[in-house]
């Protein structure tokens, strides 16, 4: 009995009363979502905010309703620029255990992606570094949203720029790029094939947005995975490349790069490196992304790939 009434009257942390006082003073989000939305905005600020970290997987259909109506509209856009708020994204919701809640949050920092002030307001407060990271998630629905957060801001040329001169960003998005090159006998894994394909969609959008994927390094690692062994993963490699060849920047990257050249070969029948049957699988995909090239480059494109490219016969 007495060693029960030690053990009971231990006191706790500092850490551990400070959590429990936070949690016995966080209004539920049903409650908090029955408040009048200026009251939210302010001096139930910190509420909601706290409601974030006491949620769970229940709790997330209220809380996207809670947000919906805290930062709609330019008065809860501007909330979504205030320090208190950005710290929120950064420490709870974007790394919250929940898919859902995880979500919510991204969708929300992509109405900040269009300006490249927001983009470095994001960056400065850590937002875009976990964002960055979100594309690698496990959960396909969130790495989705975070990719198209950053397709989002390659729709303005400055906003893009600002992602990729925020280093910490940078170099979270392109990590599992440069993990694949650091060792290229391990093959390309899934997470790298998603930043390939975000930066693809994300060059096809225009020359300034190709130049700045080109300068990345991005790109390298589509011609690394077009000239490895696995078929599969050259399959990615073509989708790519049909992206790509839309924009002029792209057309002549490919060209550069001998990558025309492997596609008129392969149209023709005189690939033959590769498992035969996974380049029959292929070939749709080749003849996708040469009709790419062949729309992009105009009457010089087909005649090249008519004449010297030896086409007209596996067309014919």
């Amino acid at each position: 009995g007495e060693r029960r009434a030690r053990r009971s009257s231990r006191p706790l942390s500092t850490a551990g009363i400070s959590r429990l006082q936070e949690k016995s003073h966080v209004m539920p989000p049903s409650d908090l979502l029955r408040l009048p939305v200026d009251e939210l905005r302010s001096s139930r600020l910190a509420e909601l905010l706290a409601s974030i970290d006491a949620a769970d997987a229940a709790d997330a259909p209220l809380l996207t309703l809670l947000f919906d109506k805290a930062f709609g509209g330019d008065a809860g856009l501007q909330l979504l620029r205030s320090a208190a708020v950005q710290e929120a994204l950064r420490a709870t919701a974007l790394v919250h255990a929940d898919d859902a809640i995880r979500s919510f949050a991204l969708v929300h920092c992509k109405r900040l992606a269009a300006a490249a002030a927001d983009v470095s307001l994001l960056g400065a407060s850590g937002v875009l570094q976990q964002i960055a990271v979100l594309v690698s998630d496990a959960s396909l629905g969130v790495s989705q949203r975070a990719v198209g957060f950053f397709v989002a801001c390659a729709a303005s040329a400055g906003a893009l720029r600002a992602v990729l001169d925020h280093a910490p960003s940078r170099t979270a998005l392109l990590a599992p790029c440069a993990a694949a090159a650091a060792d290229p006998a391990g093959g390309v894994p899934a997470l790298a094939l998603r930043t390939l394909a975000l930066f693809g969609e994300i060059a096809a959008i225009g020359d300034a947005q190709c130049a700045m994927c080109e300068e990345s390094g991005a790109l390298d690692l589509a011609l690394a995975a077009w000239r490895g062994s696995d078929e599969l993963v050259r399959l990615n490699a073509l989708e790519v490349f049909a992206l790509l060849a839309r924009v002029p920047r792209g057309l002549h990257w490919l060209e550069a790069h001998g990558v025309v050249d492997d596609l008129l070969a392969q149209a023709r029948g005189a690939e033959a490196d590769g498992d035969a049957p996974m380049a029959e699988v292929q070939l749709p995909s080749v003849f996708h992304c040469l009709a790419e090239l062949l729309e992009a480059g105009g009457d010089a494109a087909v005649d090249k790939a008519l004449s010297t490219g030896g086409l007209l016969g596996p067309l014919w």
